[in-house]
C-alpha cells in the first residue's frame, strides 16, 4: 500500500470514527468467507459499518477521538464494527456473530462513550428492540390513566344503580 493510499485510508477511518457513537473491536482469526459475509449482512441490516483494516492505520484513526482507548486492542486480525444509530442492534449483531463463530473473539468496545466488556455486550444484546421498548414505555404511560377511567366508570355505574 502506497503512502497516499494509507493517508486516504486513515482519513476515511477517522471520518467513520468521528461520526460513530459506538464501536466494537473483534478478532476474526480463522473465519471462513461465508460466515464473514453473513456477519457483514447482519451489520448492514443494523445500520452499522464493519471494517477490516491494518492495525497501524486503525490506531492512527482512533487517536484523538472518543475511541482512543481502543488503540491498544488493534493487534492480530482486527476488525471494527461502528454505528451512529442503534447501539442495541449493533450489540445484537456482534453478539450473534460471536456465538455462532467460536473462532472470532471480542477484544474491546465503546458504547456511547463508555468502555464495555464481553459480558456488557451480551447484556446489551439481550435487551428488547427499540420498538418493543417504546411500546412498553407507552403502555406504562397510559396504564395509570386507563386505571383511573375504569375506576370512574365503576363509580358511575354504582351511582346509577347498575
Amino acid at each position: 500500500m502506497e503512502k497516499n493510499q494509507k493517508i486516504a485510508e486513515v482519513a476515511e477511518l477517522k471520518e467513520t470514527f468521528a461520526s460513530a457513537t459506538s464501536a466494537v473491536v473483534i478478532e476474526f482469526k480463522g473465519l471462513v468467507v461465508e460466515k464473514d459475509t453473513a456477519f457483514r449482512k447482519s451489520i448492514r441490516e443494523s445500520k452499522a459499518q464493519y471494517r477490516v483494516g491494518k492495525n497501524t492505520l486503525l490506531r492512527l484513526a482512533v487517536k484523538d477521538t472518543t475511541f482512543a482507548p481502543l488503540g491498544g486492542h488493534f493487534k492480530g486480525a482486527s476488525a471494527v464494527a461502528t454505528t451512529k444509530d442503534d447501539v442495541v442492534a449493533l450489540a445484537k449483531a456482534v453478539n450473534g456473530f460471536l456465538k455462532d463463530n467460536p473462532a472470532a473473539t471480542f477484544k474491546a468496545g465503546i458504547m456511547d462513550g463508555k468502555q464495555i466488556d464481553a459480558k456488557q455486550l451480551q447484556v446489551l444484546a439481550e435487551l428488547p428492540s427499540r420498538d418493543v421498548l417504546i411500546a412498553k414505555l407507552l403502555y406504562l404511560m397510559t396504564y395509570p390513566i386507563s386505571g383511573l377511567a375504569v375506576a370512574l366508570e365503576g363509580i358511575r355505574k354504582q351511582k346509577a344503580g347498575e
